[in-house]
């Protein structure tokens, strides 16, 4: 009789351990089943991800918003909604150039939107020819970056000071970098006057948050 007993308790204590709990529905489908909205206000741990199997791959991603109202709330960064995703690579290639010269390239993404910036850049062709400058001789000054104007970002490759040749060409393989600002924000610029030494310290720290 005894040992009925032990074996009976037993698979009530498993069948307590292994329930499923339901908040906001009757009828969960997971160790914790929550049918509506999820708020955290103190630290929000997850586990890391090892390895991703094919079974896997359809998973979302939570995230703690922490300008809700009240601060907390949980959303999810559903892969399949978006339009685009939060890191874009995208490679272009300008040709057939006026001299050296990409002035004003309107890129079309939408600076409200997006933040762009250049991570990789090549120029292939003919080099600009130096010109004496004083005692040494200069290359010029020379440029890749991005910027906004009516609204969209635009890019700038050239050289400010100096062209190629007549009858020289060159070909300009630039790689930027688009982020979504959903999840990224474009920092304001930090002016710092360096009163003409080449040490020191920037006049302020960002703030990232």
């Amino acid at each position: 009789m005894k040992q009925s007993i032990v074996f009976v308790l037993f698979f009530m204590t498993w069948g307590i351990l292994n329930a499923q709990v339901g908040i906001g529905t009757d009828n969960p489908q997971a160790d914790l089943h929550i049918a509506g909205d999820l708020l955290v206000q103190d630290n929000f741990e997850l586990s890391t991800i090892g390895t991703i199997s094919p079974t896997d791959e359809d998973f979302k991603l939570i995230a703690r918003v922490k300008n809700s109202t009240p601060v907390g709330e949980i959303t999810v960064l559903d892969i399949n909604s978006l339009d685009v995703a939060p890191i874009n690579i995208i490679d272009y290639h300008f040709t057939n150039l006026s001299l050296d010269n990409v002035t004003d390239a309107d890129l079309q993404f939408d600076a409200n939107k997006y933040v762009v910036s250049v991570a990789n850049f090549r120029y292939v062709g003919d080099a600009i020819k130096k010109v004496p400058s004083g005692a040494t001789n200069s290359i010029g000054n020379f440029v890749v970056t991005t910027f906004t104007s009516g609204g969209t970002w635009h890019l700038e490759i050239r050289n400010r000071t100096l062209d190629l040749d007549i009858g020289d060409s060159i070909d300009y393989y630039v790689t930027l970098t688009v982020f979504d600002k959903t999840y990224f924000k474009n920092l304001p610029p930090i002016t710092t006057d360096m009163g003409g030494s080449n040490t020191g310290n920037a006049s302020s720290i960002p703030v990232l948050f």
